[in-house]
């Protein structure tokens, strides 16, 4: 993994150091925007999977809107399995991604597990809330990623919600998907808002192999609706889970 932009910069210039900073870390390959799914028959809109089938059919047409996703809830909820999913289902579907890891937790293990291809995702390490959107908005200006996320979750900065909400209109503009993980921007306006929680355990005997998780509507179409969705988790976090490194309540 490395610092894309290692410091605060001019806009343009900042573009250009991300561009020069994917490309030579990555491979010219990096930036270059695929196709993300498919026409839905209805002029102007495309269909951008969730990586889960359920989701993607209560988010139709549009499935993850340009603009802003916020992915809400607690630690273990399944955020970031969603968000890895979408990243998965970006790539199969040839598109670039680029992830900007501000809480410095991203693990390829279980990003591989989801679908993730590794060597196709850009990692970007910012040292505080204001270059990581800053990042994000020169990803954003290059054209480089048909889908960024933002991983902010845990963080102790607050994030300005003027400033994601600058981001947003940007990405929709240029036709980019934001997600959004972060436990401080419930309040910026999104264009798609998604609640995880756990509402309950998968066992097999006494062992846990995953868990149902509840997928809310808090804004956007379809508002206040509801899907539940069985998560089966990595080899690695069922023997965590067993040993009581991560306690199933």
């Amino acid at each position: 993994m490395c610092s894309i932009l290692p410091r605060p910069m001019g806009e343009a210039a900042a573009a250009t150091e991300a561009l020069a900073r994917i490309q030579q870390r990555w491979g010219a390959g990096a930036i270059r925007r695929g196709r993300i799914g498919g026409a839905t028959g209805l002029d102007g809109l495309v269909s951008r999977s969730s990586g889960f089938a359920v989701l993607d059919a209560l988010l139709a047409p549009r499935g993850i809107p340009d603009g802003l996703t916020l992915l809400r809830g607690a630690m273990g909820s399944g955020r970031t399995t969603l968000a890895l999913r979408a990243v998965a289902a970006t790539h199969g579907a040839g598109g670039a991604v680029a992830w900007i890891d501000a809480s410095h937790t991203f693990d390829g293990v279980e990003a591989a597990s989801r679908g993730v291809h590794l060597s196709a995702l850009p990692i970007v390490l910012p040292a505080n809330a204001d270059e990581a959107l800053e990042t994000a908005g020169s990803i954003i200006a290059a054209d480089a990623a048909d889908l960024l996320v933002v991983d902010c979750a845990g963080v102790h900065w607050k994030i300005r919600h003027d400033a994601l909400e600058r981001v947003a209109a940007r990405a929709r503009r240029a036709g980019t998907a934001v997600i959004v993980l972060a436990d401080s921007a419930g309040g910026a306006l999104s264009d798609l808002t998604l609640e995880c929680s756990t509402a309950s355990w998968l066992r097999v005997g006494s062992d846990i192999v995953g868990r149902t998780m509840r997928i809310a509507v808090r804004s956007g179409p379809r508002r206040d609706a509801q899907v539940l969705m069985n998560i089966f988790e990595p080899r690695s976090e069922r023997e965590a889970m067993r040993n009581m490194r991560i306690v199933a309540s």
